[in-house]
């Protein structure tokens, strides 16, 4: 009875993760609108991330050099807050005791960013602090996903037989 209930479980998770692929993502492409403001044309950016933001493009030249400085620092912003936000715990656990769908669902799940890191910034930083922070948390979630799948995976192998032969008698 157990057993079955188990497996009943496994097939509402994959089928919850088939059915959501589409809605959990990112979108890879970005928008550009323009809307006319006291008649003056504005150009902004739509960015979506799990809800829809508008970001004004600012009319301004930015070489080569500003453009890498403003890289560097966004990419270096977005880990540092990606190490800080990221629940382990949630991650090592998922991986524990789902050894086949923790990992999966490791990579199909991203966090909210924290949006008032980007208030103010550039639409250059925005990009590239988003595009770091996605990078950084899907490579740690996966990481400790994969860990307490390697430490849960030989505890179940061991428990799953022991608990059958108990059912059994």
């Amino acid at each position: 009875m157990k057993i079955t209930s188990r497996f009943t479980l496994y097939a509402l998770l994959i089928t919850a993760f088939i059915s959501g692929m589409h809605s959990l993502g990112f979108c890879e492409k970005q928008e550009r609108i323009t809307l006319e403001t006291n008649g003056r044309p504005k150009q902004y950016d739509v960015i979506e991330t799990k809800r829809y933001e508008i970001v004004e493009v600012e009319d301004s030249v930015i070489t080569p050099d500003v453009l890498t400085s403003v890289a560097e620092q966004a990419i270096a912003d977005a880990e540092k807050d990606a190490v800080a936000h990221l629940n382990r715990t949630m991650w090592f656990s998922a991986g524990c005791f789902f050894p086949l769908v923790g990992p999966i669902l490791s990579q199909r799940y991203q966090p909210f960013m924290p949006t008032a890191r980007v208030l103010g910034k550039s639409p250059q930083y925005v990009a590239f602090y988003y595009d770091a922070y996605k990078v950084k948390t899907k490579k740690i979630q996966f990481t400790w996903s994969m860990i307490g799948c390697f430490v849960g995976s030989p505890i179940g192998s061991y428990l799953i037989p022991l608990l059958y032969r108990a059912i059994r008698n």
